[in-house]
C-alpha cells in the first residue's frame, strides 16, 4: 500500500517508493529504497524534496510503531499428536532460530563485483570523508598527525580496492565541490593504492603509497580557501602561497614524527616534473623518487577529472590523453602505462559513442580486455532523445555493439554532464 507523506515525517525503517521532484533534486542514487541509515535520513530532511511516497507493505508506516522483535516460540506452543502402539505422544515443535547475518568485514579482500562493492565503498567514503574533515581541522589548529591513527582507514580503502579496483574510485569521482580537498585526498589515496598494486609493489609499499596520497596536500589546510578556489588567474603572490603547501606539509608532518620517509618525500615533491619544470625544487628525471612520480600522475588525473566550484572536470578518457600527450616529458611513461592499466583505457565515467548510434557512459571495466568495458547507453543519436536502457557488456555481446570513439560533453552541449554522469553511474551500480 502506498502513502504520500511530507518529507519531514519520514522515519527510519520506511520504504521510499517515490521522491517528488527532479532526478537531480534528491540526495539519493535511486528513488526506491529501504531507509535504514540515519545519515541518509538527515540528507533527505535537508534536501529540496517536499513530498515522498512510502510503501507500507515493505517498510514502516507513519502511524504504526516498529514491529516487535521476533521471539522464539516456547516449547509448549504448537503441538501435534502422534499415535503409536503405546498411545498418543505429544511432539512439541520449536520454531527454528532466525538466520544470523554475519557482519561484513571491512578488511576482507575477497573479490566482489562492482555493484556489490559500491555499497561498501559508499559507506567507507562517507566515513573516511568525515575523518579527513576532522583531520584538516586539527591541522589548522596545529595538532600533530600520527600515521598510526590513519592506518585502519588506509587498510580499509586498500581492501576495497582489492575487492574491486574500480568501485571506490567511482564513488570518489562523485565529489561535492564544497569538500574538494577532503575527497581529493581520498581519491588520490585510492588511485595510489590501485597503481601500487598494478606495479606489484610490496604490501608495505602499497600502504605507504595510500598514506602518501591521503596526506600529500595536507599543507593546503594552511592556504586560505579564497586563494586555492579563486575563480580567476592567481597573482604571483597568490601562486607562491599555493605552491607553499608542499613545504608546509613536509615540515608539519616531519615535526609530528613517525611518518615514513616515502610519505614525506611525496608531500614535498608530488608537483615536481621530469623536465625540471615543477616545484618546489625543480628536480628532474631520476632525482624524483618513485613514489613522488606515482603521486604526480594520480594527483594530476584526479584534479583534471574533478568538478570544482567554478569549472567542470575533464572527461576521464580525455584526461588520460592529455597526460599521455606530453610524451614522457612531464610524467614517467612506464608508471603512466601501469596507471592506465589500473584505471582502464576507458575509465569509469567516460563518455563514448557506440556503433549503434548512441552515447553511453562507461560503468565497469573488463579486466580481460580494457577496450571492451561495460557501458550504459542513455542517448539515441538517431532519435535525438534520451532513452532508458540496460547496461551492455561489450565483452560479451559478440560484436553486436562496440565503442567507436571517445566523446566530450562540450561536443554535445551537455552543461549538466557532471550531475548527469554521477546519476548514471549511481543507477548503473
Amino acid at each position: 500500500m502506498l502513502k504520500k507523506i511530507r518529507t519531514q515525517d519520514v522515519k527510519l525503517g520506511m520504504f521510499l517508493h517515490k521522491l517528488e521532484g527532479s532526478w537531480f533534486s534528491h540526495p539519493f542514487w535511486k528513488r526506491k529504497m529501504l531507509l535504514d541509515d540515519p545519515e541518509q535520513l538527515a540528507d533527505l530532511h535537508a534536501s529540496k524534496v517536499e513530498w515522498v511516497t512510502i510503501d507500507v507493505s515493505r517498510g514502516a508506516d507513519v502511524t504504526l510503531a516498529p514491529p516487535a522483535p521476533s521471539r522464539v516460540v516456547p516449547i509448549s506452543e504448537p503441538r501435534e499428536r502422534v499415535f503409536g502402539r503405546a498411545g498418543p505422544t505429544i511432539v512439541r515443535r520449536v520454531a527454528p532460530p532466525p538466520p544470523v547475518d554475519r557482519p561484513f568485514d571491512p578488511l576482507s579482500k575477497d573479490k566482489l563485483p562492482i555493484r556489490a562493492e559500491m555499497v561498501h565503498a559508499q559507506r567507507l567514503a562517507r566515513k573516511s570523508g568525515r575523518t579527513m574533515r576532522k583531520l584538516y581541522e586539527d591541522v589548522r589548529l596545529g595538532k600533530a598527525v600520527k600515521a598510526a591513527k590513519l592506518e585502519t582507514m588506509v587498510e580499509e580503502i586498500s581492501s576495497s580496492v582489492q575487492r574491486n579496483p574500480h568501485a571506490f574510485m567511482a564513488i570518489t569521482r562523485m565529489k561535492n565541490s564544497g569538500e574538494y580537498l577532503y575527497q581529493h585526498a581520498l581519491s588520490v589515496c585510492a588511485l595510489m593504492i590501485g597503481l601500487a598494486q598494478q606495479m606489484h609493489l610490496s604490501p608495505d609499499d602499497i600502504r605507504k603509497a595510500g598514506l602518501a596520497g591521503l596526506l600529500m596536500d595536507m599543507g593546503m589546510a594552511h592556504v586560505p580557501q579564497e586563494v586555492w578556489d579563486k575563480d580567476a588567474p592567481l597573482t604571483p603572490e597568490e601562486w607562491d602561497v599555493v605552491k607553499s603547501h608542499t613545504t608546509l606539509a613536509h615540515e608539519f608532518l616531519t615535526l609530528g614524527g613517525e611518518m615514513p620517509a616515502e610519505v614525506l618525500d611525496v608531500c614535498l615533491h608530488h608537483h615536481e616534473r621530469l623536465d625540471g619544470s615543477g616545484y618546489p625544487n625543480g628536480l628532474a628525471g631520476e632525482q624524483i623518487g618513485m613514489f613522488a612520480r606515482m603521486a604526480a600522475i594520480c594527483d594530476s588525473y584526479d584534479a583534471m577529472t574533478s568538478n570544482r566550484l567554478h569549472r567542470s572536470g575533464e572527461d576521464p578518457s580525455r584526461a588520460l590523453l592529455k597526460i599521455d600527450e606530453d610524451g614522457g616529458a612531464l610524467f614517467d611513461a612506464e608508471i603512466f602505462q601501469a596507471f592506465q592499466r589500473a584505471v582502464g583505457i576507458y575509465p569509469i565515467g567516460s563518455l563514448v559513442r557506440l556503433r549503434s548510434h548512441r552515447l553511453a557512459i562507461v560503468v565497469e571495466q573488463n579486466p580481460d580486455d580494457l577496450t571492451l568495458p561495460k557501458v550504459r547507453p542513455f542517448y539515441s543519436l538517431a532519435d535525438r532523445a534520451f532513452e532508458k536502457s540496460e547496461d551492455i557488456d561489450l565483452g560479451n555481446c559478440f560484436g553486436a555493439d562496440q565503442i567507436i570513439t571517445r566523446e566530450t560533453p562540450e561536443g554535445w552541449d551537455m552543461s549538466e554532464w557532471p550531475a548527469m554522469s554521477a546519476k548514471l553511474l549511481a543507477v548503473a551500480s
